[in-house]
């Protein structure tokens, strides 16, 4: 995908937004950047301070923490949403999220002070920084299903039903991780589902 796609595919999701028109989104061009990154690349390392708002444009990011020393998977980041350590991109501080490319990835990016910058030009963009925590926001509770008393079964299928093709992008392991499950038994409901067998 190249620069100008990427900047599209972000526009189009700008246009959700009330009171979008073409010349208030272009004041943001001169902010914009657009930055491929490489499977296995991280955008967020942790411990680092996350200093963009990243618009996934195409491709899939992993997000994880670590706990004892173990990474577990917090978000699988696909096309059409933010990649970004929330906290530490609000108060420019250190990240316990890391952020690493699973594929090929482009970014849509606007750093803080640029988005900053832009709050203080438009009362739309203002509007547009709303937008996205709301659209996180949302996107955060919609998985919470993800920690809720349902079984590992339960769990696999609704990423499935969420996410159609996120097991051709996104390896076994990480999948399990998201879900809270080991990779054993990921790999017992997929051979059950292969069978039939609910």
């Amino acid at each position: 995908m190249d620069a100008n796609d990427a900047i599209d595919k972000f526009r189009q999701f700008v246009k959700g937004v009330p009171g979008y028109a073409p010349e208030t989104f272009d004041i943001a061009l001169p902010y914009i950047e657009v930055r491929r990154v490489e499977k296995g690349d991280f955008v967020v390392e942790l411990g680092k301070t996350s200093r963009y708002l990243a618009f996934v444009a195409e491709g899939f990011i992993r997000g994880y923490k670590l706990f004892d020393g173990v990474e577990s998977t917090t978000c699988l980041c696909g096309s059409n949403s933010f990649a970004t350590s929330t906290s530490s991109f609000i108060t420019q501080s250190p990240s316990s999220l890391a952020l690493q490319a699973l594929e090929p990835v482009t970014l849509v990016l606007l750093s803080h002070d640029s988005l900053q910058n832009l709050y203080a030009a438009s009362p739309f963009w203002e509007k547009v920084g709303r937008y996205i925590a709301e659209h996180e926001f949302l996107s955060m509770h919609s998985n919470s299903w993800r920690n809720g008393p349902i079984s590992a079964h339960e769990k696999y299928l609704t990423l499935m039903s969420e996410n159609p093709g996120i097991v051709n992008t996104v390896p076994l392991h990480y999948i399990a991780s998201y879900i809270g499950i080991t990779p054993e038994t990921l790999s017992r409901i997929r051979r059950k589902l292969s069978k039939g067998i609910s």
